[in-house]
């Protein structure tokens, strides 16, 4: 490799930069999807549904300006499902209702995001839970089973 060649080589990083450029956020995502690999959880298979299910916590009545819209995900591993329902608050913030479908207050829900230390919260004994003021953003929940029910499972990143 010549002078020459280091010159086309520089001259097309830098239209492939102005074109197409890096995400400013890429190395954060990375990093984040690096450490979700990192605790070991098996994976869980995101399901959209279409409707908010009977028996979902919804949030309390809406602030003048701030929408309404709910969307409902389950997710499934095995015999564990998991539902979050994700609704507008305010200050931009969603509102994160979710339930496993297992009657056991023993499983521990953690909220990751990339950047931020994970949110942890128990679920009660009908598997409810919830994270009341999110940020918007890319976001895992990862849930803790006691080791004799399969340990940890994490949903794919999704955005909030």
């Amino acid at each position: 490799m010549d002078d020459a060649d280091r010159a086309v080589l520089a001259h097309l990083a830098d239209v492939a930069d102005r074109i197409d450029p890096m995400p400013g956020d890429l190395v954060e995502r990375s990093l984040f999807a690096a450490t979700l690999a990192g605790l070991e959880a098996e994976m869980m298979e995101a399901v959209h549904v279409a409707e908010p299910l009977a028996g979902m916590r919804s949030a309390t009545a809406p602030a003048e300006g701030v929408p309404t819209e709910a969307r409902t995900i389950s997710f499934t591993h095995g015999d564990l499902t998991l539902m979050i329902q994700l609704s507008a608050e305010r200050a931009g913030r969603i509102r994160v209702d979710g339930w496993i479908a297992v009657s056991t207050p023993s499983y521990t829900v953690e909220l990751h995001r990339p950047g931020a230390d994970p949110e942890t919260t128990e679920a009660d004994e009908d598997g409810r839970f919830s994270f009341p003021a999110v940020r918007p953003g890319p976001a895992s929940l990862i849930v803790r089973r006691p080791t004799s029910d399969g340990g940890a499972v994490s949903t794919p990143v999704i955005e909030l």
